[in-house]
């Protein structure tokens, strides 16, 4: 580093504009590879909002944030209000899940008789736990805390389901 170089380390993200918008556009891509969103792109009002927020939790509350955007979003624009999880959870979370289950149904209509139900609950719960657990870096009590469950419900359903822990 020379001695004109910043050590951006030590300047808080909500003074490093260039930096928060090329953060969230990260974060954007990350949700596509390892969520499945779809590809989107933030508007100008979201941009104004990202770069107008304090950011008091760094980088990591930045991507946290941006990640809930993109799931909660309709479309291929994430907007301001898309930051406003009170207003949007239920509805947006609700419309992602039916998007991707439409695309699914597609596939299978072809069968008469499906237990499309017992199919997808199970894969759908699965998915939110170990999305959870991720989250939490595996900490179970944390992550029964954030899914609202108790952590021995939590211990049943990952072994029920199949899932590997550390």
């Amino acid at each position: 580093m020379t001695g004109q170089d910043k050590d951006t380390t030590r300047v808080p993200l909500k003074d490093r504009g260039e930096d928060i918008l090329a953060l969230a556009r990260e974060a954007i891509r990350t949700a596509e590879e390892q969520i499945g969103t779809e590809p989107k792109e933030l508007s100008k009002e979201a941009e104004e909002y990202l770069l107008s927020h304090a950011w008091p939790g760094e980088e990591e509350e930045l991507r946290l944030a941006v990640k809930r955007a993109c799931i909660l979003s309709e479309g291929p624009r994430i907007e301001a209000e898309d930051f406003d999880l009170r207003r949007k959870q239920a509805k947006s979370i609700g419309k992602f899940v039916e998007a991707r289950l439409r695309g699914f149904m597609h596939k299978i209509k072809r069968f008469e008789r499906f237990n499309l139900y017992d199919m997808v609950m199970p894969e759908v719960e699965k998915a939110l736990i170990m999305m959870v657990m991720k989250e939490t870096n595996g900490n179970q009590v944390k992550a029964a805390r954030l899914l609202g469950i108790n952590r021995n419900t939590l211990r049943s359903k990952i072994k029920k389901l199949g899932i590997k822990t550390r």
